[in-house]
């Protein structure tokens, strides 16, 4: 990679750096079936039946260790919350024990190879309208290459990744002092004006410095690398207006994943909320709009467990729950339902080729970047069991804003629009009722995937 930029070779170098990319997303697509556990193997059944009961143990010592919980509750158990870790993690480490079995167990004997695409194929796949945005970080620098159906462009950010760095840990320290202000606080103004100053330097570092005429292009579809997977790509400000105002924003883990063949799944869609003790009530409002907007069905409360997800995919799931991204152990991020916390190696045992995920959950779209560019997180584990697109959100979101997102986003989409157009809708809706509220109350969501429309019945 970095002879081909020396000697400036574009296009080698493009295709070198996608190549890893979309032979790891393309490969887990095409092989999804070895990640499932083997369901007819009398070993494996027990192994899940032993994983199941430790969970529950998890699931206990969790709430005993995080949460405020009745002595009634406690079943008489009195367990100080140190101790309470203590058995979290000795359970966690005998968990991720049996997974590890289980998928050694899995079905490996058949091997989809793919191939993965050049630079004219990915081009072919865009639209005039669309201009695709893919970086790669070095140790020190970040290069981004800029595509168009005609052209690639290579440029060298005018920043180092230490700096980078930097400014998007002060943009999510500034997201983070919001939302523990509250958005009417006097205080949130202030915090928003210097957000917009850290989201306009951040414009001018990865986008503005490519000297591409982003007003000649519709729709921005953005391939991250490295500590760019933290960044907020639709909410850059150019000193005039956030990104998203301007333009339809998407990302891909791979550029590759353009050249899918959008899904045609039957109408109607399946709405999974879940309060968590009453804690979120609009979780339940939000199934019942998805319900009244694409009709399917909608289970609640003590009825969306796990099971839900056996059902053969439709149109849209949309989950409402309770979520969290676990920093110290990021595959065991989670959202909750009513039989538990429901993990990525969850995802990976159903198909969930949906046209449209959307997780309405707190962090779901967090994820841990390791050091070759792969996402652990629920994120992944949705692509993985076969989403064509998934919306989720970066950080914790505010109950009562979510639903007032999510009823622009579904009738938008309800109407023809694209998800790309509809998240866009949506976001700029609230920003024209609300437009000083900070960006952390209304930009937490994200579209990954498959921009387009649902698809329209025969």
């Amino acid at each position: 990679m970095r002879l081909h930029l020396h000697l400036n070779h574009f296009e080698h170098a493009y295709n070198t750096l996608e190549r890893t990319k979309s032979l790891n997303w393309l490969g887990y697509l095409s092989n999804r079936n070895q990640l499932r556990w083997s369901a007819k193997e009398t070993q494996s059944q027990t192994l899940v039946e032993l994983l199941n009961e430790l969970r529950a143990e998890h699931q206990w010592y969790y709430r005993l260790a995080f949460e405020e919980i009745s002595e009634e509750d406690q079943k008489g158990q009195h367990i100080d919350s140190a101790t309470a870790r203590q058995e979290l993690y000795i359970r966690e480490h005998r968990m991720r024990a049996i997974t590890e079995q289980l998928y050694l167990q899995a079905d490996n004997t058949i091997y989809v190879h793919v191939t993965p695409p050049h630079l004219q194929e990915i081009q072919a796949a865009l639209e005039p309208s669309t201009l695709l945005i893919e970086y790669y970080c070095d140790a020190q620098n970040i290069y981004v290459f800029c595509i168009n159906a005609t052209n690639l462009y290579l440029h060298r950010l005018p920043i180092t990744l230490p700096e980078l760095q930097q400014n998007i840990r002060q943009l999510q320290l500034n997201i983070a002092s919001a939302l523990k202000t509250g958005a009417s606080a006097s205080a949130t103004a202030n915090l928003a004006l210097i957000g917009k100053r850290i989201l306009q330097k951040l414009y001018a570092c990865v986008l503005n410095a490519q000297n591409i005429t982003l007003a000649e292009y519709r729709r921005i579809v953005i391939v991250p690398s490295g500590v760019l997977h933290y960044l907020p790509f639709h909410l850059l400000h150019n000193g005039t207006q956030y990104l998203i105002e301007s333009h339809e924003v998407t990302l891909l883990p791979a550029a590759g994943l353009l050249l899918r063949q959008p899904l045609r799944r039957p109408a109607g869609a399946l709405a999974l909320a879940h309060s968590w003790e009453e804690r979120l009530p609009n979780t339940l409002q939000e199934a019942r709009l998805v319900n009244e907007l694409f009709g399917g069905e909608a289970i609640s409360e003590q009825s969306a467990t796990r099971n839900s997800f056996a059902s053969a995919p439709v149109q849209v799931l949309h989950i409402a729950a309770h979520g969290e991204h676990r920093l110290d152990q990021p595959d065991l991020s989670y959202f909750q339902l009513a039989d538990g916390q429901v993990y990525t190696d969850d995802l990976f045992q159903n198909d969930l080729s949906y046209e449209l995920v959307t997780l309405s959950a707190c962090e779901t779209g967090r994820a841990y970047v390791t050091a070759g560019d792969e996402l652990i997180g629920l994120g992944r584990g949705f692509l993985y069991a076969g989403a064509a697109s998934l919306i989720t959100s970066l950080w914790r979101v505010d109950d009562g804003i979510t639903l007032t997102f999510m009823e622009h986003l579904y009738r938008s989409l309800q109407s023809g629009a694209s998800k790309a157009e509809a998240i866009r809708n949506a976001q700029c809706a609230i920003i024209q009722a609300q437009p000083q509220l900070h960006p952390a109350f209304w930009g937490a969501f994200q579209l990954i995937g498959h921009a387009g429309p649902l698809s329209r019945p025969e």
